[in-house]
């Protein structure tokens, strides 16, 4: 069987969401970081097509689910 290749957004995307279930918010916020750098360049590569539009907003809700996540590691 042969698996079609993802985008490197798409593997960081399966990351982020895995630093976030295992709490490691360190990585998470590191790997957001990379995601949006990816994600700007593909944005301003004109031989994308128009796959691009919409793909912010992924990365909006992962920085809600990062905050989301160190509000909750907060001491008390």
């Amino acid at each position: 069987m042969h698996e079609l290749p993802r985008r490197l957004s798409d593997k960081l995307f399966a990351a982020f969401q895995q630093a976030c279930e295992q709490k490691n918010i360190e990585v998470a916020e590191a790997i957001l970081k990379a995601l949006e750098l990816v994600l700007t360049r593909e944005m301003v590569d004109p031989g994308k097509g128009d796959r691009r539009r919409g793909e912010s907003e992924p990365v909006v809700e992962a920085y809600g689910r990062l905050q989301k996540l160190k509000e909750t590691q907060k001491p008390r």
